[in-house]
């Protein structure tokens, strides 16, 4: 499963454009009140609310794949740029469960969303050396908060044949693979390694999946996914 594109809401369009395209450099363009980053195959479309700011309460989760080979190069780039997120012992990086076979760090963005950059051992990308924003593959996961996170993981898998990536609990549930994962959380259940809860009211996810097909989450929230073939 690939992540296409993802959007959801911004407090402040020139705010954001400052973060993502001068802070971490990627290639922005504003136009019509929706900011688009381009990280990589993926596209991230900030728009600005009817009231002018997100909708709903908690924040989002981004994550954005990088070379596995450069972790330690990405983590010295976007340290001066951004808050490297700690959990309660202290660590500002983390190693996942043996069978994501990945490590990550979280940094948060001006409207306090949960960004991160993690490497996955599993992807063949051995670049080295400076890293860079064209060091970015694509947003490779995405946060959605969803009440029945068994029930909406069920459906993804049965209409879109996207699976579930390891065991979960009824509370959260990654469905995916390595290229791609939608992360099913429980409004309210905090992203790690913070306590800043999940939810929203208005997101969107197009991915490409195996089959073809739109379905709402819950209010606001919507996924879409086109086929293609492997």
């Amino acid at each position: 499963m690939r992540i296409v594109s993802v959007a959801f809401e911004t407090e402040d369009l020139f705010r954001a454009e400052q973060f993502y395209g001068g802070v971490l450099g990627l290639p922005t363009h504003r136009e019509d009140g929706t900011l688009a980053v381009r990280a990589g195959s993926s596209l991230l479309l900030l728009r600005r609310g009817p009231t002018g700011g997100p909708t709903g309460p908690g924040r989002q989760h981004l994550a954005f794949t990088v070379p596995r080979l450069m972790f330690d190069a990405a983590k010295r780039w976007i340290a001066p740029r951004a808050e490297l997120l700690r959990d309660a012992d202290g660590r500002d990086d983390f190693e996942t469960a043996p069978h994501w076979n990945a490590h990550s760090l979280y940094f948060p963005d001006p409207d306090g969303n949960i960004l991160e950059f993690i490497i996955r051992r599993d992807i063949p990308d051995d670049r080295t050396g400076p890293f860079g924003p064209g060091h970015i593959r694509c947003i490779s996961e995405v946060g959605i908060a969803a009440d029945a996170v068994p029930t909406l993981a069920g459906r993804l898998e049965s209409e879109f044949g996207v699976c579930p990536y390891g065991d979960g609990v009824p509370t959260f549930q990654p469905v995916g693979d390595v290229e791609g994962l939608l992360i099913l959380v429980a409004p309210g259940r905090p992203w790690f390694p913070t306590s800043v809860p999940s939810g929203s009211q208005s997101l969107t996810v197009d991915i490409a999946g195996r089959a073809a097909g739109s379905l709402e989450a819950s209010p606001g929230i919507v996924i879409h996914s086109k086929a293609y073939r492997s």
